[in-house]
């Protein structure tokens, strides 16, 4: 017997409404066996780069042929496209606004595809849900078997990349910034351990806003009370840290904080 197919859901709707329930409703009237997995749909409101960082920590621990559906789009009923990438042997379904960011800058191997304009359901799809009309029923179109992505899409040569999904590397610095603040307080960055480990500096020092030196540690349990540390997360992201503590309420950084690390002296 074939292995029933998993598809992901990641929206901004919450579960006050019938949103998220109607998405689902599409994808197992047209693949009923679909395993239907909720990473999150508690992203605050319109917040892509919340999103982004939710479905990067989320996706690759999905087996193979993993669907995943995630859908935070200001931009609905407009010009974008509305994309479906292959990365690393699972497919993704989102608005070509930045959301995929972190799951393009994570994958080894990618194919940009965008959804042809007539793939939703039957009749007219709403300018307003295209969560519901188009990528739950191209989910469902793809776990069910009705169709592959080559029947539904085109290549495409770029999709969008915005300025916080990227990090400075210069010959004696590299610089990033808080992407992310987790519900403990960690100020997450998205310097990645391999380009601090790439820069082969024998000393460095590491900045966050006005603070300098912040020590480095391999873990929380390596700190003093109430001491901001900085370590190498479950993300392999670089991440301030208070032990016992919030490192958001003890520093106010807030997202978007510059974070430097330069080379040590």
């Amino acid at each position: 017997m074939a292995e029933r197919p998993i598809v992901t859901l990641l929206t901004d709707f919450g579960t006050a409404d019938a949103y998220v329930a109607a998405m689902k409703g599409v994808v197992l009237s047209l693949a009923p066996e679909a395993i239907l997995v909720d990473i999150s749909h508690d992203i605050p409101p319109q917040d892509i780069r919340a999103g982004a960082w939710v479905l990067g920590q989320a996706w690759s621990s999905f087996p193979a042929g993993t669907i995943h559906v995630a859908v935070i789009d200001p931009g609905v009923g407009m010009d974008r496209e509305a994309l479906l990438v292959e990365a690393d042997g699972q497919l993704c379904l989102a608005p070509d606004n930045g959301l995929l960011s972190w799951v393009l800058k994570q994958a080894g191997q990618v194919s940009l595809r965008t959804l042809r304009k007539e793939v939703h359901r039957q009749g007219e799809a709403s300018a307003t849900f295209h969560g519901r009309d188009v990528f739950a029923h191209a989910a469902g179109l793809l776990a069910s078997g009705r169709a592959m992505a080559v029947d539904l899409s085109e290549k495409t040569d770029s999709v969008i990349m915005p300025s916080w999904a990227g990090v400075g590397v210069e010959r004696d610095r590299i610089v990033g910034e808080v992407v992310h603040i987790d519900r403990f307080g960690n100020l997450i960055t998205n310097i990645q351990r391999k380009q601090i480990e790439e820069a082969r500096w024998p000393r460095f020092a590491i900045q966050a806003g006005a603070l300098t030196n912040v020590r480095l540690c391999r873990t929380y349990g390596d700190a003093k009370a109430g001491e901001l540390i900085a370590l190498f997360g479950s993300s392999g992201t670089l991440e301030l840290a208070v032990a016992g503590g919030s490192a958001a309420a003890n520093t106010h950084l807030l997202r978007g904080a510059a974070v430097v690390v330069t080379m040590g002296r």
